[in-house]
């Protein structure tokens, strides 16, 4: 019935006059960091575009109301405020728009729903003038995310995407980030798409070299990697875009191409960034896709598939990772991968959960993992007790030292 319901509110927004901002909710945009935000963080751009009169310094931090209803939870009606903080011109030194008030029981402001994916359809004036009215969808599942996903590819935490509905969940819109072109892709890409793994090895010429850390490493590749990806995906697609369709089914032809290979990719760029770091940094003894109990197929067993199964190994030097871009409700997923192992280590790019999240990951045998630079984003309460990548490579490399 959900589902068929936000199958519903899709369609009426993508078929509407909407404009959409989709994010996935940090630990500082729902308060689960314990600090004085103000909310939802949207780009100052963004506000610019959809609330043109406060765009100026007449007037000290001129503000419009709108009108904020959630679609996905049961919950009152609230009037927003934008606003543009511009102390700066006057007695101070903000200089800053947002969107504030999202009004008591909202979704946005609920520590629980850290990480979920989120979207907010902006209803556009015919006339160009200030957007009244946002409609917002909070997603409760998985399964939701996946419907978004599946059309418009991964939203990796930390990203932005925004832009006229018809476009965004039509499948087709390159505005994911902006295309960096300062890359000189090999020439037979422009005749193919390249695998994962050769985007992977092309952009290894390319990383910052000034970090040795693999903390930073990973946050710098993914962002490298990321960014020849669009522009491949660019190169490929852009002109056929631009030259239009003959039918509707060529559309959608190209449409389902888009959405595949975005999600071919989402699949497996962090597992492969990942196997690159623990060869370069020592930890060799590791196997990917190995299978254990019942068919399944953790993404990294330490120290390999035949210690796994070997009755004599001590059942205290085996290791699990799973790797989950964003682990909120997914995180469960990973509990029965590898039954021997009682304490499963899971890697994530999610910017922060709640605290009730993380005591249920703790008590379930969870370990996240996360890169230090993602640290800050989490509750100070659980810092602590977070791993890091490096530290992670660090003891399993001890722990191996003697395996041939």
């Amino acid at each position: 019935m959900i589902m068929s319901v936000f199958h519903n509110w899709l369609s009426g927004i993508a078929g509407g006059n909407y404009f959409v901002y989709i994010k996935r909710l940090s630990a500082n945009d729902t308060g689960a960091t314990g600090g004085h935000q103000v909310g939802l963080y949207i780009p100052s751009g963004i506000v610019e575009k959809l609330f043109p009169s406060i765009n100026h310094t007449r007037e000290q931090n001129p503000s419009v109301y709108l009108t904020a209803h959630v679609s996905s939870h049961d919950c009152p009606d609230s009037e927003a405020r934008a606003i543009y903080y511009n102390n700066r011109f006057f007695d101070g030194t903000r200089n800053e728009k947002r969107i504030t008030r999202w009004g008591r029981g909202s979704p946005l402001q609920n520590p629980e729903n850290t990480g979920a994916l989120t979207i907010l359809a902006f209803r556009l004036d015919e006339e160009g003038k200030d957007c009244s009215a946002v409609d917002i969808w909070v997603c409760a599942s998985p399964d939701e995310e996946d419907v978004i996903e599946t059309v418009i590819g991964e939203v990796i935490p930390g990203t932005l995407i925004s832009g006229a509905a018809g476009q965004i969940l039509g499948g087709l819109t390159l505005q994911h980030a902006p295309v960096n072109h300062k890359y000189a892709i090999p020439e037979d890409w422009q005749q193919r798409f390249p695998s994962g793994n050769e985007i992977i090895q092309y952009a290894a010429g390319h990383y910052v070299k000034k970090s040795d850390d693999p903390d930073e490493q990973l946050i710098d590749r993914r962002r490298v990697e990321y960014d020849i990806f669009l522009l491949v995906e660019e190169l490929h697609v852009l002109d056929i875009i631009r030259k239009g369709f003959g039918s509707v089914d060529e559309f959608i032809a190209l449409a389902n191409s888009v959405s595949n290979r975005r999600k071919s990719r989402a699949g497996k760029s962090l597992e492969l960034h990942l196997e690159n770091l623990f060869i370069e940094h020592g930890l060799r003894h590791f196997a990917t896709q190995a299978v254990t109990e019942g068919n399944k197929k953790p993404d990294f067993l330490f120290p390999s598939a035949e210690a796994y199964h070997d009755v004599e190994f001590p059942v205290e030097n085996l290791r699990m990772l799973a790797v989950k871009t964003t682990c909120k409700d997914r995180w469960r997923q990973i509990l029965n991968e590898a039954d021997k192992i009682p304490q499963v280590h899971l890697f994530t790019l999610q910017e922060g959960v709640s605290h009730t999240q993380y005591r249920e990951m703790q008590e379930a045998g969870v370990r996240l993992v996360v890169p230090s630079p993602l640290h800050k984003k989490y509750p100070e309460a659980v810092r602590a007790e977070l791993m890091t990548l490096g530290a992670f490579i660090a003891e399993l490399t001890g722990l191996y030292a003697d395996l041939p």
